[in-house]
């Protein structure tokens, strides 16, 4: 028995049309299947703590983008009830990339899952604001600075909605992101990873802090990084003029950035930030609001998937 999670609203309709092919597809392998059609924000989160509350293992699937995906995560009960799947159908697909789930083709991705048997583990992060307690937890990313001004309003931009119209959407991200470098407010910040000494840095553009390797639709902001490690994986541009990191952005985007001073890798357990004034805080895409001091820390192996 498989249950399906489906937004139907997502990807600008491409998800309607994606799951009629499911549909079409279970119905010919004659698979036991279960629909629940998100009805609002949220909805997804509701579905999967319902469904993790139980005696018996699920097989879940979702129908969406990585914003589906973040809010079922994040509904979760149980992770031991729990084999998630993914049938993408969103512009950034960042979550499906990560685990090398077909993007394009939906029949060869619900193949693939229907052949899992669901015992491969992957990790999660999770993103703690330390005013507040508030904690989330994502599959791709959370971010501070540029990252996340643009990851939180690019569904909202002209440019998305545009690009998306003549099926390019995949390129908004990079579009909003030159756009926002030039008008963002710079930080200096002191990061503390794991148990080492806390270091200090000026004129911070953004931070990555990566469970994928990737993040807006398929940025390589952590090339190396591994989703079943046990490490998140760490990526930050500062003490760069804004000018440098613009010409920087081609080698961000082919994962060679760096070879640029003021670019920073690295892997960690645990890293606490503290910024000199308030800054937009994003996981997976979801504002999180504006805010000065942030953990963020690895939840190694909580997750089974079905890949």
């Amino acid at each position: 028995m498989y249950h399906f999670i489906v937004n139907i609203r997502g990807g600008s309709g491409k998800a309607f049309l994606k799951w009629k092919k499911i549909v079409r597809l279970l119905k010919e392998k004659n698979v036991e299947y279960k629909a629940h059609i998100t009805q609002y924000q949220g909805h997804a989160s509701e579905i999967a703590r319902e469904l993790s509350s139980g005696s018996e293992t699920v097989n879940l699937i979702v129908i969406g983008g990585d914003g589906a995906v973040n809010e079922v995560v994040n509904g979760i009960a149980d992770f031991s009830k729990i084999r998630l799947g993914l049938i993408p159908t969103g512009s950034g697909n960042d979550f499906s990339r990560g685990l090398k789930i077909p993007r394009k083709n939906p029949k060869k991705a619900l193949e693939k899952i229907l052949k899992s048997d669901g015992n491969q583990k992957i990790d999660l992060g999770r993103t703690t604001v330390l005013s507040t307690g508030e904690s989330k937890l994502f599959g791709i990313s959370s971010g501070y600075g540029l990252n996340a001004i643009v990851g939180t309003s690019i569904n909202s931009a002209r440019i998305k909605k545009i690009l998306n119209f003549i099926h390019l959407g995949s390129l908004s991200y990079a579009f909003y992101t030159v756009q926002t470098l030039f008008t963002m407010k710079t930080q200096s910040v002191t990061l503390r990873f794991d148990d080492e000494k806390p270091v200090s840095y000026n004129k911070l553009i953004f931070i990555a802090n990566q469970n994928s390797f990737c993040e807006g639709g398929g940025v390589p902001m952590t090339p190396k990084a591994q989703m079943n490690d046990g490490y998140l994986s760490f990526c930050m541009a500062a003490g760069l003029p804004r000018i440098v990191t613009f010409f920087a952005f081609p080698m961000l985007c082919l994962g060679l950035h760096s070879v640029f001073p003021g670019f920073m890798l690295k892997n960690y357990k645990k890293l606490e930030i503290e910024s000199e004034s308030p800054t937009i805080l994003h996981t997976d895409g979801e504002l999180m609001g504006n805010v000065e001091k942030v953990r963020w820390e690895v939840v190694p192996s909580i997750l089974n998937v079905l890949v």
